[in-house]
C-alpha cells in the first residue's frame, strides 16, 4: 500500500507488522529546494520510533539491500540456533536464495561489509550472539528478544524494510530480473516470519491473560 504526503517529505509506501508496529519507506528533503534527497525506512519501536538510512547515491550513504539481507540472514540464523524451529530453515533458505540472485542497482557499488556487535553493558539480556549490526557510520539495533517485545527493530521489520527497498529499486535498476527475484524470495520470507510472530504474540497474550486470571481469583 502507498501514500503520498505534502511539503518536504513523502511516504512511499508503508507496511504494518503482525503485532502492529509500522514501517514506513519515506524520502525526505536534506535542503528544501535542492534536488538530493535523504531515503530511508522509518521503523516504530515502543516509545519512539528510528530511521534506517538507504543507499541512493552510493553504497556508502546508506544500507544497501544486499547489507540488510546480510542482517536479516545473520539475525534468523541465529534464531534457528536459539530455537529450533523448523519454520526458521525455511526462511533461512528464502533469505540465501536472495542474496545469491540479488544485483545492486549500480554494477560499480563496492557494498561495504557489515558488522555484529553484542548488546552494550546493561541492556536488555538477548539469547542472540549479537543485537547491533553495522555498515561504515550507519548502525541498526534489533530487538533483543526473541518475542520481538523490547526496543529495537523486530525481523518482521527488517524484512518488510528489505521487501519495500527491492519494489523501489525495480522501476530503475537495469537487473529487474535478479530483483524481482529476491524481491519473491524476502516476500515469502516475510510471510512465514509474520506468521511466526502472530502465533508467537498470541502465546504471549494468552500468558499475559492467564497470569491476570489467576491473580484476580486470589
Amino acid at each position: 500500500m502507498t501514500a503520498r504526503a505534502t511539503g518536504g517529505r513523502d511516504n512511499v509506501a508503508w507496511h504494518k507488522t503482525s503485532t502492529g508496529r509500522a514501517v514506513a519507506l519515506v524520502t525526505a528533503d536534506l535542503v528544501p529546494g535542492r534536488p538530493l534527497r535523504l531515503w530511508g525506512a522509518a521503523v516504530e519501536i515502543p516509545d519512539g520510533g528510528v530511521f534506517v538510512r538507504l543507499a541512493t547515491i552510493s553504497s556508502r550513504d546508506g544500507w544497501t539491500a544486499a547489507q540488510l539481507l546480510t542482517v536479516a540472514l545473520a539475525r534468523f540464523e541465529a534464531e534457528q540456533a536459539h530455537s529450533g524451529e523448523p519454520v526458521l530453515a525455511e526462511i533461512v533458505r528464502h533469505l540465501d536464495r536472495a542474496a545469491v540472485v540479488y544485483r545492486e542497482p549500480q554494477a560499480s557499488w563496492a557494498v561495504p561489509p557489515v558488522s555484529f556487535e553484542p548488546a552494550p553493558p546493561g541492556g536488555v539480556t538477548s539469547p542472540f550472539p549479537w543485537t547491533v549490526a553495522r555498515a561504515g557510520q550507519f548502525v541498526i539495533a534489533l530487538c533483543p528478544d526473541a518475542e520481538a517485545r523490547q526496543q529495537g527493530v523486530t525481523p518482521e521489520q527488517l524484512l518488510a524494510t528489505i521487501e519495500m527497498t527491492l519494489t523501489r529499486w525495480l522501476p530503475i535498476t537495469p537487473w529487474r530480473r535478479s530483483c524481482w527475484e529476491a524481491r519473491r524470495a524476502v516476500r515469502a520470507a516475510l510471510a512465514l516470519e509474520a506468521a511466526r510472530a502472530t502465533t508467537r504474540w498470541e502465546e504471549h497474550v494468552a500468558v499475559v491473560d492467564a497470569a491476570e486470571s489467576e491473580f484476580s481469583r486470589m
